[in-house]
């Protein structure tokens, strides 16, 4: 279609030019246009039938490491401002949806630097020339919370309610065969409940949004992930027709699900406080601002059984689930699709669940999937990276190495015989054994402590991953985390640095979780405020990260979440091939884990 146009545009033959390093060329003379001049133009053109496409023998780019570009735009995005900006923070109630009885600003006001103090729909908000002079007139404000107001969420007690609902039907998601029956004619079943904490996003970049409102017309700049809905709801905030706002998507860093709120609360906040500063503001959100005020990974609980029959063959798989729904509003592409071919956006209730029903690739002829979902509005309940596999996902491959160990088979050689019909799983589990020198090294004594390796696969995102960690635990319940081996099936890989980058970070991302990611709630309050009670693992704790791709003609998948769901029942199988224990309830600061440092020889 480019090429078309070039020609009608010069008139020349068609067959006359070529592309290349995004321009259309004359072969036998110096012309040459763009892809953008042409781009207008050539999108009129008929549309061809038919393409030949590349051969991959031919591929220049795709396949190679590149050097990415938009770094620095990443690391200072964030920071963007505006001549003659202000910046503002709020005190909000310590309860999620509490509300001010009254408030004294007067020694705010004195703080050198504050401009203004609002009360608004949110909390107390304090106008100032810098985020220094704002935070300190913050601390000064003097305020008196109604005390019956908000929501009381209690971490123990929702842990209790959940448990409860185990033990009554959910509704169901996926039958396959008989597993009533097929449980009630088996001759041994083994059974396991899992709990899962809520977890904050801990982004090393705070949110924060940038808003100019006169009253007539708003420019607002935010680092978001869904900017059309952020920008509709800003006009609703601010009274306006869209095209008088002008929106600016930043770069939205390491916020994995944060700053894709189907709310938009960070950018309505902002313009709620914006309709009364009415000047170019910036809101900033402390990190001890998100950590008790922000959006959660879901509490989880989740039930799994399996049933073997007289010759120890596994007949029937069950998956029953709790935990607070997040479907949020609803999406139109959504509601237009089969639900079995949803993307990852916000749809009711059966979207969610349904994902969990599909994780199960084992070849199982009795399986039976149910849910109950908690509709918790006084609870801000949203995605983090990796969304709910990281829970089910967790309980399924962990429950797979408990049903093995009753079986006495081994659960790497288990995996394959189950996945036999699926040739990319099978190819990544193969990849990631094999790299690991599985079977080579049995469980033994490492030092003062027991060496063993734990393994996981999963499918999703049009990907496939498998991951091994090898890991050692001594008598004190020390971890030593030696090595973690990615094995991935993505597809046509564009930039082969990029998805090992990807599932580097994903790794580390899930120990964090999986050692230390706890949010508990007393009385409606959240007790976890930074990085000092809620960790993010240290350099020294960090294993070695090997990543091997799978050579794959499929169609490019995702990565970015791929590498994150089967770190946690890795380790824990790992664990329970060392010690015997079963690893129930995260995190594993709970249980008395810790890892231990690592040393050279160690890795060695």
């Amino acid at each position: 279609m480019l090429i078309n146009t070039a020609a009608a545009r010069w008139q020349v033959d068609a067959n006359s030019l070529a592309t290349d390093d995004g321009y259309v060329l004359e072969t036998s003379g110096s012309r040459r246009a763009s892809y953008g001049e042409l781009a207008s133009d050539a999108a009129a053109q008929p549309m061809p039938q038919s393409a030949s496409l590349k051969d991959p023998s031919q591929f220049r780019l795709i396949g190679t490491n590149r050097k990415r570009l938009d770094v620095p735009s990443k690391v200072n995005g964030m920071d963007f401002s505006i001549p003659d900006m202000l910046t503002v923070v709020v005190a909000r109630p310590p309860r999620f949806l509490g509300q001010a009885l009254s408030y004294d600003d007067s020694a705010t006001l004195a703080v050198p630097g504050v401009r203004e103090v609002h009360r608004t729909a949110i909390g107390i908000a304090v106008v100032a020339d810098n985020f220094w002079a704002a935070e300190q007139g913050r601390k000064a404000l003097q305020i008196e919370w109604a005390p019956n107001s908000g929501g009381r969420t209690d971490s123990v007690n929702q842990r209790q309610a959940y448990e409860a609902l185990l033990n009554l039907p959910g509704v169901p998601l996926r039958v396959d065969g008989n597993p009533v029956l097929a449980t009630l004619l088996s001759a041994d079943k083994v059974e396991a409940d899992y709990y899962f904490p809520f977890q904050a996003h801990a982004a090393l970049e705070p949110l924060n949004v940038l808003v100019d409102y006169d009253g007539r017309s708003a420019r607002i700049w935010a680092g978001t992930q869904l900017p059309t809905t952020d920008k509709a709801i800003a006009g609703l905030s601010l009274g306006l027709l869209p095209n008088q706002v002008e929106f600016h998507t930043l770069q939205s860093g390491g916020a994995f699900g944060r700053r894709a709120s189907s709310t938009a609360d960070f950018v309505r906040d902002a313009c709620t406080v914006a309709l009364q500063v009415r000047k170019p503001m910036k809101l900033v959100w402390s990190r001890e601002d998100d950590m008790k005020g922000g959006y959660y990974r879901p509490m989880a609980t989740a039930r799994l059984s399996a049933s073997l029959d007289s010759a120890g063959d596994l007949v029937a798989w069950t998956h029953r689930t709790v935990a607070q729904d997040i479907s949020g509003v609803f999406f139109a592409e959504d509601l237009a699709a089969p639900i079995e071919e949803v993307a990852e956006g916000p749809r009711a209730i059966l979207r969610n669940a349904f994902k969990v029903s599909k994780h199960l690739a084992y070849a199982v002829k009795n399986i039976f999937v149910d849910q109950h979902l908690d509709i918790n509005p006084a609870m801000p309940a949203h995605w983090m990276r990796a969304i709910n596999k990281v829970t089910d996902i967790y309980a399924q491959e962990n429950f797979f190495d408990v049903v093995a160990q009753r079986m006495q088979r081994d659960p790497y050689e288990l995996r394959r015989e189950l996945l036999a019909s699926h040739p990319r799983h099978l190819a990544v589990l193969n990849a990631a054994a094999q790299a690991a020198g599985w079977g080579q090294s049995p469980t033994e004594q490492f030092g003062a402590g027991t060496r063993a390796m734990g393994i996981a696969v999963l499918g999703h995102w049009n990907s496939t991953v498998a991951q091994v960690v090898d890991l050692s635990v001594d008598d004190n319940k020390r971890i030593t985390l030696h090595r973690v081996i990615n094995a991935v099936d993505c597809g046509t890989v564009v930039n082969p640095d990029l998805v090992r980058a990807q599932m580097e970070s994903a790794v580390i991302f899930a120990l964090t979780s999986l050692f230390y990611g706890e949010i508990t709630l007393v009385d409606g309050v959240v007790q976890q405020s930074n990085y000092d009670d809620y960790p993010l693992l240290r350099q020294f704790e960090v294993p070695e990260i090997e990543t091997i791709l799978i050579d794959s003609q499929e169609a490019p998948g995702g990565v970015g979440e791929l590498g994150v769901p089967c770190v946690g029942p890795a380790v824990a199988n790992a664990v329970l091939a060392a010690t015997g224990e079963q690893l129930l309830a995260l995190p594993l600061k709970n249980l008395g884990y810790t890892i231990a440092e690592r040393r050279p020889e160690q890795a060695a």
